[in-house]
């Protein structure tokens, strides 16, 4: 009876190490290569990004007349201060022009003009031409006011984040979140994108340099990145050696337990 329930120990202590195995690195490392020539120049395939509803723009008209400047710009600098002073981290919700279910931004002194499906060049010539209406000499900036993503699963400060460039990267958005967590898919990422036309979903593989060369490299304002965990953690083992080591011999220990016990009651 001893020798038997000692050979199912070893099989059982063999089973636990085969499973509970720690995360190989390679599970883990960004952008691999399988060439040793680490000098390489990716070319982007970049896409203009075409503005949506409920996208916030950022416009500002500047000149050399101060009555224009206040005229144009009081609004955003009342609404400014006050975010500052609430120290509000989305500012530009505030500060500026959200596109209206009609495609519609609500400029002051302007009106509605529409930007809807335009890339920011097109949204600025269109924004132009009807602030020449009214102004003659004046300098206009017509921007994104921030990037907004939602990260979602395995990353350590999932959440609603704003990076407030006209562009940024995939990598970009996974610092601003803290990074993927020890358990996290990296060759299996989902973002879930807007269209004019409706969500799509796509597939990401951050172990691969290839990532480069897709056209999604570059997140876009409302993307959603939602990462699984490995089968490590579904499994419930240890992510790493220490972990694993843990687990092993709380189980070894257990079990030598009930050996004893079953030898006691002999």
């Amino acid at each position: 009876m001893y020798k038997n329930l000692t050979t199912l120990l070893f099989v059982f202590v063999g089973f636990t190490m085969m499973f509970s195995s720690c995360i190989h690195k390679k599970k883990m490392v960004y952008a691999q290569t399988a060439s040793t020539n680490l000098d390489t120049l990716f070319n982007y395939q970049r896409t203009d990004y075409k503005l949506q509803v409920n996208d916030i723009i950022d416009v500002k008209i500047v000149s050399l007349d101060e009555d224009v400047n206040k005229l144009f710009n009081s609004n955003a600098a009342a609404s400014s201060a006050a975010a500052q002073t609430a120290n509000l981290g989305d500012l530009y919700y505030i500060t500026g022009y959200n596109i209206d279910d009609s495609g519609n931004v609500d400029l002051p002194i302007i009106g509605e003009v529409n930007v809807l499906n335009k890339t920011l060049r097109e949204a600025k010539d269109v924004i132009d031409k009807h602030v020449l209406k009214y102004f003659s000499k004046y300098y206009l900036v017509v921007k994104l006011g921030g990037i907004r993503f939602s990260a979602l699963g395995e990353f350590n400060r999932p959440g609603k984040y704003t990076i407030l460039q006209n562009q940024a990267t995939i990598f970009e958005a996974l610092a601003l979140a803290g990074d993927l967590n020890m358990v996290a898919s990296r060759g299996d990422i989902k973002i879930i994108r807007q269209y004019p036309e409706g969500t799509r979903i796509h597939t990401l593989n951050l172990l691969d340099r290839n990532l480069f060369h897709t056209p999604y490299y570059f997140i876009q304002p409302n993307d959603v990145i939602y990462v699984e965990p490995l089968k490590a953690k579904s499994w419930g083992v240890g992510t790493n050696a220490a972990q694993s080591t843990v687990l092993i011999m709380s189980l070894i220990s257990s079990t030598l337990l009930i050996i004893v016990s079953f030898s006691n009651l002999k």
